[in-house]
């Protein structure tokens, strides 16, 4: 490590670790208005699982890079 970039680096690695370890879990969700309700958060959709995706249905998502949730079952 060179200092204070090289600190930086690591913090910087870190970080990134642990952004795509949090995307990779199933999260709990419930629909609403067409989008996924998870906690305060609201994501667009996506379904690769044959489920019921009407309002008030739970399911199970995995957040994409890009922001969708994407249902991986009910």
């Amino acid at each position: 490590m060179d200092g204070m970039s090289g600190l930086a680096e690591t913090i910087r690695t870190g970080m990134k670790r642990m952004r795509e370890n949090a995307e990779q879990k199933a999260q709990r969700g419930v629909i609403e208005d067409g989008r996924v309700r998870i906690g305060e958060r609201s994501y667009p959709m996506k379904a690769v699982v044959d489920a019921d995706t009407s309002d008030g249905s739970r399911v199970w998502v995995q957040i994409a890079r890009d922001g969708t949730a994407v249902i991986i079952g009910a």
